[in-house]
C-alpha cells in the first residue's frame, strides 16, 4: 500500500477545479511545491492539449529513465479534502503524457502539512488534525 489522499485542485489560469486522489511521493524531490498530473487531469482543468499560458519543458529523472514534462509555474492551488476547511497551497503544475496517477512532490506534501505514520499501511494525518487522528489511504485513481 502507499499513502494517497484526496485533493481539490484549482487552476489559477482557467478557474476550473477537479477532485483527485494523489500519491504522496517522498522520492519526488523538488525545489518548490509541485503537483504532477496526467494529461487527462490537465485537460479537465482546461490546460491541455492547448496550454493557455507560458510554460517550460523540463526533463525529469524517473526509475524508468528521463521523461519530458510540461511545467506551469504556480499554476494551481491545492488543498486536502477533509471534514474541515484547509487553506489552499500554490504549486507548480507538471503535466505528464505518460503518468497515469497524480503525484504530490516532497515540498508540496510538506506545505500541505501531510504527516505520514506508515507508508506500508497507508496511515497519515494533517499537521492541523488533533494529535490522535489517523487517516487511511484512498484507493488508487488511474487516469
Amino acid at each position: 500500500m502507499a499513502v494517497r489522499i484526496r485533493l481539490r485542485v484549482v487552476s489559477r489560469s482557467t478557474g476550473k477545479g477537479i477532485d483527485v486522489v494523489a500519491l504522496v511521493n517522498s522520492g519526488y524531490e523538488t525545489i518548490k511545491p509541485q503537483l504532477l498530473v496526467p494529461a487527462r487531469v490537465a485537460e479537465a482543468l482546461g490546460l491541455w492539449p492547448s496550454i493557455p499560458r507560458p510554460y517550460t519543458v523540463r526533463e525529469y529523472m524517473t526509475a524508468g529513465g528521463p521523461v519530458r514534462n510540461y511545467v506551469l509555474d504556480d499554476e494551481v492551488c491545492v488543498k486536502p479534502i477533509v471534514e474541515y476547511d484547509v487553506e489552499p497551497v500554490p504549486a507548480d503544475l507538471v503535466i505528464s503524457i505518460i503518468e497515469d496517477e497524480v503525484l504530490i512532490s516532497d515540498k508540496l506534501a510538506g506545505r500541505l502539512g501531510i504527516i505520514v505514520y506508515d507508508f506500508a499501511e497507508g496511515v497519515w494525518r494533517l499537521r492541523t488534525d488533533p494529535e490522535g487522528v489517523r487517516r487511511r489511504s484512498e484507493p488508487r485513481q488511474v487516469w
